[in-house]
């Protein structure tokens, strides 16, 4: 039995990116008006965005990584949380959290059985999804569902206007396309199998896999395609070796696309790709970061650590724009040096300043010995697609934003951008590593608006004011989608 790879990612942030209208010949059909108007993550359908924290190495009575997840609804002041709600397995109904459980390592918000409310699937062990119900009074964790499955992506992939899910089996490339709308007992209303295994080099050993990562209108038909990342296993551990999009399709028949390649025609890969529109042409695009890899040791990847952006279009790939590859060399403000595998991972995506373009927040370590600087990284959408004009870096020793930086040594392990004050601007939060007692910020939320992200304003969470336990040692939080 082959072993899979597992990823606590800790804070989860989900978000819908919307696509306009393209001016160009290649013009996007429109997608049939939904359903549901839930945004992916509001869970009470007030219209604001909410924050989901997860901490999926929480001791819960006792039991050591069993998991929990916190909501924090959004509010006209942001995140608040006054009115935030702690879920556990136990709560739950459906069975007991056991050791290494990990509930909510892999979280996300959508409308599954298309209420208008934002409901949550969270993974627990290694084939199971819990959905949460979402409802006027948020998340409730009587009636939840159980299913069978892992690495979950939620999309419209058939067009219909209902959401649906993408699953695989344990152990197996076999995908499963269950289409919505869901019934409270999680049943969908049909279910799609979906051959994902990787073929052709360096595919050649039985070892490896396929994980369903991403999905988003990427050919502009009016249906989500799913973004799938086929990796090699070696040394202990699975490393990402091509990108492949599978297209949406009337019948939920998902059609494998060719594999994405780069400016020179070769495998594009990375870590935990997201779709994004961030040249505003009605296309989603495929973005991903690669700070470093583990074959033996961590090491940076060949041709640096980096991030990496294929535009969408008709054919999976844009014609206009070549994909393009930001690495620790570009022009920054202040011309900073990376420390070693310190560029490039979390990457998130979302409008921070209203413009309609889509921005781009990854978290990199400043300076080039082991105790760099922690530091998050966002760059700009526009007509060109992504730019270093205008990049803005942000760290502890940034005037507004506070904690220390010699304590909070994880500050940026994870980065969302998502709108939770409803000003349509997305605001950056920030993930970090609790210390040992609780009492520093474990969270930042920079607030967006019209003229981008500004730290003045930040607003922090320590592990009190989300109703996180305190635990011995540090917990690791993170964004997921």
């Amino acid at each position: 039995m082959r072993k899979r790879a597992f990823v606590c990612l800790g804070i989860l942030l989900a978000v819908t990116t919307a696509c306009s209208g393209s001016s160009t010949a290649d013009k996007p059909k429109q997608r049939p008006a939904a359903v549901s108007s839930a945004s992916a993550s509001d869970f009470n359908g007030d219209g604001y965005s909410d924050l989901v924290v997860t901490d999926s190495g929480a001791t819960v009575q006792g039991v050591h990584d069993a998991g929990e997840v916190v909501v924090v609804h959004g509010s006209a002041k942001g995140p608040d949380t006054a009115r935030r709600k702690v879920i556990v397995q136990n709560d739950l109904g459906l069975g007991k959290a056991g050791p290494g459980g990990n509930f909510g390592a892999h979280s996300l918000g959508a409308d599954l059985d298309s209420d208008g409310y934002a409901d949550l699937v969270a993974t627990a062990g290694r084939k199971t999804l819990f959905v949460v119900w979402g409802g006027k009074r948020g998340l409730s964790a009587s009636g939840a569902a159980r299913l069978t499955g892992m690495s979950p992506v939620a999309g419209d992939f058939n067009g219909d206007g209902y959401t649906d899910l993408v699953s695989t089996d344990t152990d197996t490339d076999v995908g499963t396309l269950s289409l919505g709308p869901f019934t409270r007992a999680g049943e969908p209303e049909h279910t799609v199998r979906l051959d994902l295994a990787p073929e052709g080099e360096p595919f050649t050993s039985g070892d490896d896999i396929a994980t369903p990562s991403a999905a988003g209108d990427v050919t502009g038909d009016g249906r989500d395609d799913l973004v799938v990342t086929w990796s090699i296993y070696g040394d202990g551990d699975y490393t990402s070796r091509a990108t492949v999009l599978y297209r949406g399709a009337a019948d939920g028949r998902l059609t494998k696309g060719p594999r994405v390649k780069n400016a020179q025609g070769k495998d594009l890969y990375g870590q935990a790709p997201v779709t994004a529109d961030i040249d505003k042409d009605g296309y989603a695009d495929i973005v991903m970061g690669l700070a470093c890899e583990t074959r033996g040791d961590p090491m940076p990847p060949e041709g640096g650590s980096r991030v990496e952006v294929s535009y969408g279009g008709p054919e999976g790939q844009s014609t206009r724009l070549k994909p393009v590859r930001i690495t620790e060399q570009a022009a920054l403000p202040g011309s900073p040096k990376f420390a070693h595998c310190g560029f490039g991972h979390a990457v998130s995506a979302g409008d921070t300043n209203g413009d309609g373009y889509a921005d781009l927040a990854f978290g990199g370590q400043v300076g080039t010995d082991a105790v760099g600087r922690p530091t998050v990284i966002l760059l700009l959408g526009s007509a060109e697609g992504l730019t270093t004009r205008g990049a803005r870096l942000f760290s502890q020793l940034t005037p507004g934003i506070p904690g220390s930086d010699a304590i909070e040594v994880g500050f940026g392990q994870e980065t969302a951008l998502l709108d939770t004050d409803r000003d349509h601007s997305a605001e950056l939060a920030i993930g970090s590593s609790s210390s040992p007692g609780g009492t520093d910020p474990i969270v930042w939320v920079l607030p967006g608006s019209a003229r981008g992200i500004s730290a003045s304003r930040t607003v922090t969470f320590d592990q009190g004011a989300l109703g996180i336990a305190h635990t011995a040692g540090r917990g690791s939080y993170g964004f997921g989608r």
